[in-house]
């Protein structure tokens, strides 16, 4: 009797779980989507620049002429 009492639960449980289990993977799927495009997107000088103040703190650029 009291197993079948808690079967209702375990199936809402499984159900309410494999949601958010697919909610998680989703998730998961989007961040590193959007980190793998901030990446290629920093490859670009001209975006670089507007997105980021790094390179404007690096200092002077050493320029190498050879002799």
């Amino acid at each position: 009797m009291k197993e079948s009492r808690r079967d209702p639960y375990r199936t809402d449980f499984a159900t309410w779980s494999g949601r958010m289990e697919r909610y998680i993977v989703r998730g998961i799927i989007l961040l590193a989507t959007l980190l793998i495009l901030s990446q290629l997107l920093l490859q670009s000088p001209a975006v670089r620049r507007l997105l980021t103040t790094t390179d404007d703190s690096e200092g002077v650029p050493f320029h190498y002429v050879a002799h």
